[in-house]
């Protein structure tokens, strides 16, 4: 597996972690109706490492997208040690999972807009930056969409600045 414009870098790190991310789910998948164990993705877990330079909590968009890129562009092979911190090592529970895929892009801080607009450029751009040697392009299904937010009177002057900030 590879990341481009990576020489060296994830690149080697990516194939035999793909290759433990399969089994892992593949070992998910019930045998028979009903026999799945919701504890099952916890029992072969490795312990996290002791020291990191950077921990990320939380294995939605955004915390995939900030550990990608502090890799990405660290300079020096391996020297960066950064780990994300998910309670579901599955990724089944992370947030961008359960909220059927939504990226929130309405923040009222723009640090926190611009992280969230980077994550979802990221989506629309993952086969510039991810792929496998001879396996076809990735289908994420990203299929952007907006949210509808209501206020009462009194709450709409909070949405109209967040609005301003945002723009």
């Amino acid at each position: 597996g590879g990341i481009r414009g990576d020489p060296g870098g994830l690149r080697g790190e990516l194939g035999p972690r793909l290759s433990r991310l399969g089994q892992t789910l593949r070992g998910q998948l019930p045998e028979s109706e009903g026999a799945w164990n919701p504890l099952r993705p916890y029992q072969n877990c490795p312990p996290p490492p002791e020291r990191a330079d950077v921990v990320v909590a939380g294995g939605g968009v955004l915390g995939w997208s900030v550990a990608y890129w502090l890799k990405a562009l660290e300079n020096r092979r391996h020297g960066m040690r950064v780990v994300v911190v998910e309670r579901d090592p599955t990724y089944s529970q992370a947030s961008t999972v359960l909220s059927v895929g939504g990226i929130r892009q309405q923040f009222s801080l723009p640090e926190n807009i611009r992280l969230s607009l980077q994550s979802a450029t990221f989506l629309r751009t993952i086969n510039d930056h991810l792929w496998v040697p001879n396996e076809p392009p990735i289908d994420l299904q990203f299929q952007p969409s907006g949210y509808l937010f209501l206020a009462s009177e009194r709450g709409a002057a909070t949405l109209e600045a967040g609005i301003k900030v945002q723009r």
